[in-house]
């Protein structure tokens, strides 16, 4: 299992990095500050599952996340994001992310949603 975690928050990847490994043992783990990095390090691994912050450096919302499925588009996305805006939720969806999880409720929920999306499901917050 190929793991990538793209978030420009030292504690928020080390807190989803011990997460996956918990979830995914032998999980081998890849972490990103930007979209420019993320893109390389997915440029050279056949990854499995990305978790993905849209706040990152130089992007501006969704726009991490359509660049990275227009040069990935097999590599299942998991957003991983402050905003519980039930609008961005369907634009994420909508643009290609199989799931969506608000960071407040990501540590309850996140092994769930990371085997869902993992495994070729969709992973949709419940209200």
């Amino acid at each position: 299992m190929e793991v990538l975690l793209v978030d420009d928050q030292a504690v928020t990847v080390q807190v989803f990095a011990a997460a996956v490994r918990k979830t995914f043992t032998g999980a081998r783990v890849h972490t990103a500050v930007a979209l420019a990095e993320a893109l390389q390090i997915a440029a050279g691994r056949a990854l499995d599952l990305v978790l993905l912050d849209l706040a990152l450096p130089a992007c501006s919302g969704i726009d991490a996340l359509e660049r990275f499925r227009k040069a990935y588009p097999a590599v299942p996305v998991l957003v991983v994001s402050a905003s519980e805006d039930e609008a961005r939720i369907k634009a994420c969806l909508d643009a290609g992310a199989r799931g969506y999880i608000p960071k407040r409720a990501a540590l309850a929920n996140l092994p769930a949603a990371m085997k869902i999306v993992a495994d070729g499901g969709r992973y949709i917050p419940l209200r």
